[in-house]
């Protein structure tokens, strides 16, 4: 077999079983009528038409972002009864019937029904995702409406009533971004190549890391656009690559018009303009026409921004209330922190989304190859476009770095998501370094094969993660059912610290529950007096300390492969609940699933 054919059989192989990893488990955490017997305990069950006109739709506001609440309840530190109502109950309800385990993926669909197409109005009314990531998902939608795939019909009262078909929603989005996650494996395998001077073990090492590498793995299996947004930056770099290698300009312009599309795919990816500004500065030409270059390639995918997202040029002239909406709910996710408490959580997260062994392999593996470039330059500078290629991923994967360590401090495992070119580059890095200085072809082929299964491991704890969600027994239930027991022994007052919803509170009676939402992260705030406090295990850590006549309980739910702590799957609750009600009945509520 030729080496072309070698190359088209392992790439066949990778992306079969990058597909078989991304789509395991894909249909997690979704909307389903199982739960009612919690959510109602013996109270009639609603149907959507009752629930809908309990709840209302949400009020329209053309300077509101889509993904903002239309009625928020009471400040961030107020303590304030989310369930005294059966209009607070409706809404708790139709988020449990709409919304899946994740916080973020019904975002998206927001953005959707926002627009009304009919009147000309395509704003998403949310620009931190992008018009590519918006667009693609609304047409991939009606195509699979139109295949019957889905239900498609403007009546909301039937998905409350159907709430798994519109759980079919989310499979179709997490489908779209798992075709990404593909791309990715085919661009990470060809960087390699390139950078390894068409090493087929090298690159066949680094596409499968990057398959199964845990934040790969985390991104492919969530409706957002994180993994596809990497991979246009991948993509970018490749082509500024092959740009190097003869300096021609339809290269250059690809390389632009990709790197555009990255940050035209999420607001995020934005340091992908850093290879852009490097491919012209190493471009063999006089120092003024490199300047030029690299301003003409920020122009050109600043270009590729704005149409894919017009709205943004039309709003900051039409409606910048809208824009501040936007950057208003960005500024309340991000804050700057210590700095010693910043690094460290960001190097943990980073750690946490490549492998620990990973992550420190492609740290020695940077470090190794920045001294070789210093001491090549030192002595004989300039040196070949193929020797500077990998200096296109270095510049990106600093600015992202220092983003995220920016914004890291008190930011829970969801938060590494940010780091994930970071840890691509990582992964590169490791197995570029391991190919140009171990001499022995034996001894290189071990390290490759560990350096994929340390990755391995840890990915296969998102993968369990994922399936577990999918069965009866996820954490969320048997979580709810440990809430019943204490319902029926006396307790009677419920705190969480945000909105009730099935991303942060499993499914309680909201008819018999006094469901509070309390100060975030904090024991000693107002509150602590109820009986039961809730919340996800993976928060920032709590202020003070518990009262002294709580006890502690939780739900492990990852009792193989360890916590998937980037991973909102069979996610574990922490809770604090006063000792006089026993928990010995393990009896599940009437009708429970």
């Amino acid at each position: 077999m030729n080496r072309q054919r070698q190359e088209i059989v392992a790439l066949t192989i990778l992306v079969v079983g990058g597909a078989v990893v991304s789509c395991l488990g894909i249909n997690w955490g979704l909307p389903t009528r199982a739960i009612d017997p919690y959510l109602f305990g013996r109270h009639p069950i609603w149907s959507g038409a009752e629930i809908q006109a309990l709840a209302g739709d949400p009020s329209k506001d053309s300077s509101r972002a889509a993904d903002m609440d239309a009625d928020p309840i009471g400040g961030a530190d107020q303590v304030v009864p989310v369930n005294q109502t059966d209009a607070q109950r409706a809404e708790i309800i139709r988020r449990y019937r709409l919304f899946t385990h994740h916080p973020d993926e019904m975002v998206t669909l927001m953005a959707l029904a926002s627009m009304r197409p009919g009147q000309r109005d395509f704003d998403p009314k949310m620009y931190q995702y992008g018009g590519l990531w918006v667009y693609p998902v609304g047409a991939l939608l009606r195509l699979a409406g139109a295949c019957r795939v889905i239900t498609l019909t403007s009546d909301l009262t039937y998905y409350l009533d159907h709430p798994e078909a519109f759980g079919r929603f989310y499979i179709v989005t997490r489908a779209y971004v798992v075709a990404w996650g593909l791309v990715g494996i085919w661009a990470v395998f060809r960087i390699t190549h390139r950078l390894t001077r068409g090493s087929l073990g090298a690159s066949v090492t680094a596409a499968a890391c990057f398959a199964v590498m845990p934040a790969v793995v985390n991104a492919a299996h969530e409706a957002k656009p994180h993994l596809p947004g990497t991979v246009l930056m991948l993509l970018s770099v490749l082509a500024g690559m092959r740009c190097l290698d003869n300096d021609r300009r339809n290269w250059w312009i690809v390389s632009c018009l990709l790197g555009g599309a990255a940050v035209g795919m999420v607001l995020s990816a934005w340091p992908v303009f850093a290879a852009l500004v490097m491919m012209a500065l190493l471009a063999p030409q006089p120092k003024a026409t490199r300047l030029v270059k690299a301003g003409i390639s920020l122009i050109i995918a600043l270009l590729v921004y704005f149409a894919t997202n017009p709205y943004v040029l039309v709003n900051l002239f039409r409606n910048r209330e809208l824009i501040s909406s936007n950057l208003a709910n960005t500024r309340a996710m991000f804050h700057f922190g210590p700095p010693v408490e910043s690094v460290l959580n960001a190097l943990y997260l980073i750690g946490e989304g490549t492998s620990a062994i990973l992550a420190l392999a492609g740290l020695a593996g940077l470090i190794a190859l920045a001294v070789r470039d210093w001491r090549v330059v030192k002595k004989s500078p300039p040196v070949g476009p193929r020797f500077v290629a990998h200096w296109l991923l270095a510049a990106p994967a600093f600015f992202t770095l220092v983003q995220f360590v920016i914004f890291a401090h008190g930011q829970g495992g969801e938060y590494a998501r940010f780091a994930l070119f970071v840890d691509v580059t990582l992964c590169l890095a490791a197995v570029v370094a391991l190919d140009a200085f171990t001499r022995y072809w034996k001894l290189r082929t071990v390290c490759q094969m560990v350096l994929l299964l340390v990755t391995a491991v840890p990915g296969a704890a998102y993968v369990e993660s994922f399936l577990r969600d999918t069965t009866s027994h996820h954490t969320r239930l048997r979580q709810a059912e440990q809430l019943a027991e204490l319902q029926r022994s006396g307790a009677r007052t419920l705190v969480v610290d945000r909105e009730p919803a099935p991303y942060c509170l499993p499914p309680v009676n909201l008819f018999e529950w006094t469901v509070i939402r309390g100060p975030r992260g904090r024991y000693d705030g107002p509150g602590q007096d109820a009986d039961v406090r809730i919340s996800v295990l993976d928060a920032p850590p709590s202020s003070g300390a518990p009262p002294l006549d709580h006890t502690l309980f939780s739900t492990d739910g990852r009792p193989w492969l360890g916590l998937a702590r980037m991973s909102w799957a069979n996610k574990p609750f922490a809770g604090q609940a006063r000792r006089v009600f026993s928990t010995d009945n393990r009896e599940p509520p009437a009708n429970a699933p």
